[in-house]
């Protein structure tokens, strides 16, 4: 069985200048694009509901003691 130190030398750093350089956009054209990838987004889960597995149906919704915290 492996030791758990060698699972370090796998992990690579990533400098600051390979981050995604920061795009400045108004907030109006921020939300409006928000609000068409979630009608998209609305539209596919309709489109595809009738394929999705039973449990999957309430995505998003609490489950268990969650629902009445």
């Amino acid at each position: 069985m492996k030791s758990n130190k060698n699972q370090m030398a796998d992990v690579v750093t990533i400098s600051r200048s390979h981050w995604d350089v920061p795009i400045r956009v108004s907030l109006r054209s921020y939300l409006d694009f928000n609000r068409a990838i979630d009608r998209g987004l609305l539209g596919l889960m309709a489109q595809w509901s009738h394929t999705a597995a039973p449990n999957a149906k309430h995505a998003g919704e609490p489950s268990g003691r969650a629902r009445f915290a």
